[in-house]
């Protein structure tokens, strides 16, 4: 796997960076619970399996359909027996594009206009490819790894139980040096493939051969709840709304369960990220990992700016605005302060360098570098946002065990 380069500045170890796909599609409604279900069921039985025994037209299908609260990247339509999934971003900058979700056991829909050219799938999907390690986390909390049959690359997997899944023989290891391996996606023929959001030249082939490509953009919502909301997306491929609707209302109530908690204390200054290649990027107050820092009680120069996009700068510049911030929360990989050091001399003139006070979201780092911030942290940003108040506000979280932080010495 690649590693990919961040809107969101969290992560940037833990994803195959594989691509998207280029039908342009028409939008869908998103609504603004969690879940709806309607005062009957259908008339026509259901089998065990998710899939229709008994199509009559005219029956809606969807019992318990989905509705979103924070995600914006992508939306939900019901139309009786299928769904229409629109991912407006398949890829940074990307039109929109829409797949057609049918109910195993309905017929093919009549769709017209650009549904018309929409890929189709049929649902409960039995058999998916996934090109990104944050997928996995959505699916092993709907119960679902059984129908993983393909992992871009194993070695970055964090998840003892996705591991596990993705070590058997029936799942087949499609890019394991970061580009698409079209002839075994293809030889595999699974039901879909979701993207990392990136674009592969391998997945022009797939889709001639018939397989279903979706993109997943997570990593352009605006907020780290949006980006656990695609669990979603995953439970309207695999038949499991209701269990989604439980896992995320419990994420998003231990959320804003940790927000309340610094709502009214003085927020604590601290230096955020660190350069790659001589460049700092920093977010600002708009993107999601500005908005974590903000809701878990931290301030710094560039909170102000509520632009959506992050700034790049230098080292210079950060040291002339935050230098002397007493606390230092990078997004890499280090166990140590000197390995910080040794990518950066100048970085033991910060005061929080030479206080200690170095932490980095490197608890949960395997033998390949995958690390599971990057994976189970974009499903559980509450995990993630416990560990910010326990670094900047420690009073508030006493006793704390972190997930992913540590204190590097």
């Amino acid at each position: 796997m690649i590693t990919k380069l961040i809107t969101r500045l969290r992560r940037p170890a833990a994803v195959a960076v594989l691509a998207g796909a280029v039908l342009v599609a028409a939008a869908c409604s998103s609504q603004s619970s969690t879940t709806t279900a309607p005062q009957s069921r259908p008339s026509t039985s259901t089998g065990a399996d998710g899939c229709i025994t008994d199509f009559k037209a005219g029956t809606d299908y969807f019992p318990v359909k989905q509705h979103l609260q924070y995600a914006k990247n992508f939306t939900l339509s019901y139309h009786k027996s299928y769904q229409v999934l629109t991912v407006k971003q398949p890829t940074v900058g990307g039109k929109p594009e829409s797949y057609v979700l049918v109910k195993c056991g309905a017929p093919k829909p009549k769709l017209t206009g650009a549904l018309a050219k929409a890929p189709e799938v049929t649902t409960p999907v039995e058999s998916l490819f996934s090109a990104s390690t944050t997928h996995l986390p959505s699916l092993e909390a709907l119960g679902k790894l059984d129908v993983l049959t393909g992992v871009a690359s194993k070695s970055l997997i964090s998840s003892k139980a996705a591991k596990a899944r993705a070590d058997q023989s029936d799942v087949v290891e499609f890019a394991p040096a970061g580009t698409a391996d079209a002839e075994k996606i293809v030889a595999a023929k699974p039901d879909v493939l979701i993207t990392a959001g990136q674009d592969d030249p391998a997945y022009a082939t797939v889709r001639q051969a018939g397989i279903p490509v979706l993109a997943d953009t997570e990593y352009l919502e605006p907020t780290a709840l949006g980006e656990a909301e695609w669990i979603k997306y995953f439970a309207a491929l695999t038949g499991t709304e209701q269990k989604a609707a439980g896992v995320f209302d419990k994420i998003a109530s231990s959320y804003n369960a940790e927000v309340r908690k610094v709502a009214d204390v003085k927020p604590t200054e601290v230096l955020v990220n660190q350069p790659y290649q001589g460049v700092w990027t920093m977010p600002t107050g708009g993107t999601p990992m500005g908005r974590l820092i903000t809701d878990a009680g931290g301030s710094w120069p560039w909170q102000q700016d509520e632009s959506t996009s992050s700034k790049n700068t230098d080292l210079e510049t950060v040291f002339a605005k935050s230098g002397s911030a007493k606390l230092w929360i990078t997004s890499t990989n280090w166990k140590t302060k000197k390995e910080a050091l040794a990518s950066e001399p100048r970085f033991a003139e910060f005061t929080a360098y030479k206080s200690g006070q170095v932490w980095a979201p490197s608890l949960q780092v395997n033998a390949a570098g995958g690390n599971n911030m990057y994976e189970l942290g974009v499903l559980r940003p509450d995990l993630e946002i416990g560990d910010l108040i326990a670094i900047l506000h420690p009073d508030l979280e006493p006793g704390h065990k972190f997930t992913f932080y540590q204190q590097l010495h």
